[in-house]
């Protein structure tokens, strides 16, 4: 019986990659509808957010019947509250992906004007904190998943400087608003997916370490008696809730 109840656990981890694969393909398709001004790619887009769906539908309905019926602990107990949240993480970089495909529709009826290089980079390194994020919870490195956490500052930071640029060239060439606008629509949502994937990076320690660093709960943790995490050998009042 515990053979095949682990057996299911990594058909079900199985199941969360090839989830986390089709969210990352779909961030590639609708950044290269954005840059080749492809409308027909970003259509691809949407298939690939219907796949996400019903995938977290079947990863949420597998995880709650193992949490029912074969009420595992520790290590057991954390990943299997983990892979329910990493699986709305992932659907919801689908929808960010969504917004950007149908951005990128939109941009492909404007006249283009001068490339901007920061988006590209927000989006590769982006795509990159998203796929290492997955890679960490995978392979319960810990380690690396905290470096990662750090890295959404640097995406911020993108974030306001193509602000900046993009408010300064409003000004100055009112004629360049809706294709503006668009542009900034698509760095919100690429903030969006790289606070996504600190959330997967911060699921990759709970389930690695019995630990919530989410909302500096951790620091809060050391100076409570009794604190601790589900699944760790300690009661805990709750895990703060997703970003």
């Amino acid at each position: 019986m515990e053979r095949h109840f682990h057996h299911e656990l990594e058909a079900l981890r199985d199941r969360l990659s090839e989830m986390a694969g089709r969210a990352e393909t779909a961030l590639v398709k609708s950044m290269e509808a954005l840059k080749t001004r492809n409308a027909r790619l970003a259509e691809e887009v949407r298939a690939e957010d219907i796949a996400i769906d019903r995938i977290e539908l079947q990863i949420e309905s597998q995880s709650l019947n193992f949490l029912g019926l074969q009420q595992p602990v520790a290590r057991d107990l954390r990943f299997l509250v983990a892979a329910i949240r990493i699986s709305n993480d992932l659907e919801r970089i689908g929808d960010h992906a969504v917004n950007i495909a149908q951005s990128a529709v939109r941009l492909s009826s404007l006249p283009q004007i001068k490339p901007l290089e920061d988006l590209p980079m927000m989006a590769e390194r982006t795509i990159t904190m998203l796929r290492d994020a997955v890679s960490a919870w995978l392979n319960g490195d810990a380690a690396t998943a905290r470096r990662i956490c750090e890295r959404d500052v640097e995406i911020d930071g993108l974030k306001a400087k193509i602000f900046a640029k993009l408010s300064g060239g409003m000004i100055q060439s009112p004629e360049s608003v809706p294709r503006a606008l668009e542009l900034l629509l698509v760095s919100r949502n690429l903030e969006r997916v790289a606070d996504l994937a600190t959330n997967i990076a911060e699921e990759a320690i709970f389930v690695a370490e019995a630990r919530v660093i989410k909302h500096h709960a951790e620091e809060s943790e050391e100076g409570s008696p009794g604190a601790g995490a589900p699944g760790s050998g300690t009661s805990t009042a709750g895990r703060p809730a997703s970003r």
